[in-house]
């Protein structure tokens, strides 16, 4: 268990950056991205939390990349290949020309950025300015990339070719010799992207904004790092495999959800020392300042899912690689700048596994008014933890007291101490100004609003609905004036009055843990009744069951 460690008060924005307004019809690494660290910076702020900026699917769900290194080319702000006599100025017009500023067309973004960066690569010439440009997860990814292309971008298990799904040396040095142009490509672009990205960091550090990634526990079964290693999630050559990860029924859908993605061979895992996450963590503290890790409870138990199943329903809890995990990535890496999502209904596993990183968790303020219990009202949270109004699953604040019964909203209205009229939202609305306040005003070290929240918004410009596909989930953006629109100065007096106007810590103490005391606190809280937990843990199965079959 780790030593005390005091956190101080901050507060942060969650925006996403395809949310970003500008003119190439999705959010990039550019002037956009630095003016709203600007803002962050006036109104007092000093965290941006970002969803996941890693290479996307077919989805566009920021939680189902491709890679789980590689930065998706969408966010490349074609502004710098003009900077870079790549291209000419008309075809920048022509780039932003037909594109959505209310909204994200990524089918339409997607094809108009290829081939401006297409173009770009073709005007090197004999220059290679990424050559000294060498991430371990390169390699893999551009060679992926470059055989995908050449089967109409389709997922790895089905490319035709067995030695090349298989991975068989032979076939893999064929492919990288017939492909050595696309494959030079895709490194260029990750170096665009890693370019850019680089400046943007550097840009926040010097205004004392911390940048918070973000990681989804799984990775997608087309992804780059599952073809390269599947035998660390039970996968045979035609993409086959025996269970998936989801979660079981819940706040946000009766049938839970089934997400399909891989789970993880922990047994072999562990046989490795856990290399495979150490790589993964490296990664994404080098990418971020901090990392919350998107459904951390499943490290100490999941939810397992037959893959023929067509619902979570089915599902049952395994025991998670658990404490030997983290003391593995931190001995090779150090103390982890990491926030926990520990959501969701858990148990004495997972608060085990909170006490001995230190890891501070979260909590919601829409779910103190619904779920029956103070757990996620502001004045239970601790310094121990990361409070939100909501996170990108949630509904917008507006939208949630719209949708709450009326007795839960009176309850709401009530603590917030909000008399008039809540159904008028927008920016420097009353009713914005009230969870605001009581956001900040709670005990909790570090309070994360979504953007929406700030402005005011209501149900159409919501992220992301859970256990949906398509629709308007991820296509979000603000528009350009918005930001402006805020009462910039009393935020940074509200800031200010409940001490949060300070940068956070260190990357190095971020991590930090909580006291025994504080851990004997959480342990008060009763979660759950464990007798509805499976208890008996079936332990780092990578074997299909007989009756489950295969996908």
């Amino acid at each position: 268990m780790k030593s005390l460690q005091k956190y101080s008060r901050s507060s942060g924005v969650l925006m996403p950056i395809p949310s970003l307004h500008g003119p190439f019809g999705i959010g990039v690494l550019g002037a956009e991205a630095r003016e709203f660290i600007d803002f962050l910076s006036e109104a007092g702020f000093h965290a941006w939390q970002v969803l996941p900026v890693e290479h996307t699917g077919t989805c566009f769900s920021p939680y189902r990349c491709i890679s789980t290194n590689a930065g998706e080319p969408m966010l490349i702000d074609p502004r710098m290949l003009l900077e870079m006599g790549l291209i000419s100025s008309d075809e920048l017009y022509d780039r932003a020309e037909g594109t959505n500023g209310s909204s994200v067309n990524y089918e339409l973004v997607r094809y108009k950025q290829w081939e401006l960066l297409r173009t770009a690569f073709s005007r090197l010439g004999s220059g290679t300015p990424y050559a000294d440009f060498d991430p371990f997860w390169l390699e893999d990814y551009a060679l992926y990339m470059a055989i995908s292309q050449q089967h109409d971008f389709l997922p790895w298990f089905m490319w035709p070719e067995e030695p090349l799904r298989a991975r068989e040396p032979d076939a893999l040095k064929a492919a990288a010799e017939r492909l050595r142009e696309d494959v030079s490509f895709f490194k260029f672009v990750q170096w665009l992207f890693d370019k850019q990205w680089t400046i943007l960091k550097n840009y926040a550090a010097k205004r004392e904004i911390t940048i918070i990634g973000d990681m989804p526990i799984y990775v997608s079964w087309d992804s780059v790092e599952v073809w390269a290693r599947r035998d660390l999630f039970n996968m045979d050559s035609d993409g086959k495999f025996p269970a998936v990860g989801g979660v079981p029924p819940d706040y946000f859908n009766e049938d839970g959800q089934r997400w399909g993605d891989p789970i993880y061979n922990w047994k072999l895992m562990k046989e490795e020392n856990f290399e495979w996450w150490t790589d993964r963590i490296r990664g994404a503290i080098t990418r971020y300042d901090i990392v919350r890790i998107d459904h951390f409870r499943a490290f100490a138990s999941y939810w397992r899912i037959p893959s023929k199943s067509p619902t979570a329903k089915a599902g049952r809890w395994v025991k998670g690689p658990g404490i030997a995990l983290f003391d593995a990535m931190e001995n090779a890496l150090g103390s982890l700048p990491v926030i926990a999502e520990d959501l969701g209904v858990f148990g004495k596993d997972v608060e085990e596994l909170l006490k001995h990183t230190g890891f501070r968790g979260m909590r919601v303020m829409q779910f103190g008014f619904s779920e029956g219990d103070d757990y996620h009202s502001p004045h239970s949270f601790t310094q121990y933890h990361v409070a939100y109004t909501g996170t990108h699953d949630n509904a917008t604040m507006l939208e949630w007291l719209f949708e709450i019964s009326p007795e839960n909203r009176e309850q709401a209205l009530i603590y917030l101490g909000f008399e008039g009229d809540w159904t008028h939202g927008g920016p420097n609305s009353a009713i914005s100004k009230a969870w605001m306040r009581s956001l900040l005003t709670s005990g909790a070290s570090l309070t994360i609003v979504p953007i929406q929240d700030l402005l005011g918004y209501g149900a159409d410009t919501r992220t992301n609905t859970p256990g949906t596909l398509g629709g308007s989930n991820w296509r979000f953006r603000i528009r350009g004036e918005a930001l402006h629109e805020l009462d910039v100065g009393y935020y940074r007096k509200l800031i200010k009055f409940t001490f949060r106007d300070n940068p956070l810590a260190d990357k190095d103490d971020t991590a930090g843990a909580a006291s025994d005391a504080a851990a004997a606190e959480a342990e008060e809280i009763v979660i759950y009744d464990e007798a509805d937990m499976t208890p008996e843990w079936d332990e780092y199965e990578e074997e299909p069951d007989e009756e489950e079959g295969e996908s």
